[in-house]
């Protein structure tokens, strides 16, 4: 990647791959960037609430997780207005330009 990546711009282009929650994505994005960024938690939830109120992304609570007795999770999606954004990402990230 040649230039740097806002976390926005990261959680759009993992978000390309499905829908998912917190903590999956941020274990994309570390994958995705080798390493190069990684989201704590401040981070992660301020990224997603600036691409919620641009409408790119919208998100949804799981059921608690049955047997195991686990919290339920918000899970992320894109809007349609999110996939053309993020393929934008894409396209840049392919071209070198990112």
């Amino acid at each position: 990647m040649a230039g740097q990546i806002t976390p926005e711009a990261a959680l759009l282009r993992v978000l390309i791959m499905g829908e998912g929650y917190g903590l999956e994505l941020t274990r994309r994005v570390r994958e995705w960037t080798n390493g190069k960024l990684m989201l704590d938690d401040e981070a992660f939830y301020k990224a997603m609430r600036l691409l919620e109120e641009q409408a790119l992304v919208e998100s949804t609570m799981s059921e608690p997780a049955g047997q195991r007795g686990g919290q339920p999770r918000r899970y992320y999606k894109l809007t349609a207005a999110g996939q053309r954004a993020a393929l934008e990402v894409l396209t840049a990230s392919l071209t070198g330009q990112i």
